[in-house]
């Protein structure tokens, strides 16, 4: 069976560790706070969730690990996915300087929902060590791989939340202190450290 609580452990500090994922939730949490980063939260822990299940049941390791071409194609579109992210970061509205809270209210967000966040988690470099790392380690195949894989992957799901939901606080203070020329500044350093951060193992 599972070494569930040191499976635990790993992932927390998987996903806790700076790495795309946190640097995307940073940015998210300075342009729209925590409610209404939640869902890209979501996205983080469940896309990384479905690629455990997915990988330990066997589909990705004939499929996605064996061929060449996918592989491929998983890099073309992962470049477009992180252009994408990068670019709603990069522009997302700002806060003007000397704005009132009612006239914060009223400024139009642009912001990373789940679905985006969770499809970033298949072209996500580090995604994809951290996976192939866990279910090495973690799955026992002389036994019965299901049970094992959904437990992986219920035991991420908590263990993400923890991990990743520091940053998308640390980005909510970062932007309750940013206004006009400094917040469109740390958006395009948020965007930059996003491709910076994925390109170089994608390539």
């Amino acid at each position: 069976m599972i070494e569930i609580w040191g499976f635990a452990l790993f992932a927390y500090v998987a996903s806790a560790t700076p790495g795309p994922n946190n640097v995307l939730l940073t940015a998210v949490g300075a342009s729209v706070g925590i409610r209404r980063g939640l869902p890209a939260l979501a996205g983080i822990a469940g896309g990384f969730a479905m690629m455990i299940f997915v990988i330990s049941i066997g589909v990705g390791q004939t499929i996605v690990l064996a061929d060449s071409g996918f592989q491929l194609g998983m890099r073309l579109v992962g470049l477009a996915v992180l252009v994408w992210l990068a670019w709603k970061i990069a522009t997302a509205p700002v806060t003007p300087e000397g704005a009132m809270p009612a006239d914060e209210e009223s400024i139009p967000k642009r912001e990373v929902g789940f679905f985006g966040a969770a499809l970033f988690q298949w072209v996500n470099p580090k995604a994809w060590i951290i996976c192939a790392s866990a279910i090495a380690a973690y799955l026992n195949v002389e036994q019965a791989v299901l049970p094992q894989a959904a437990m992986l992957a219920i035991t991420f799901i908590a263990a993400a939340i923890l991990g990743c939901l520091p940053w998308l606080a640390i980005g909510t203070l970062v932007g309750r202190y940013l206004r006009g020329a400094r917040a469109r500044a740390f958006n395009y350093v948020m965007a930059a450290l996003l491709i910076v951060s994925v390109v170089p193992m994608m390539l």
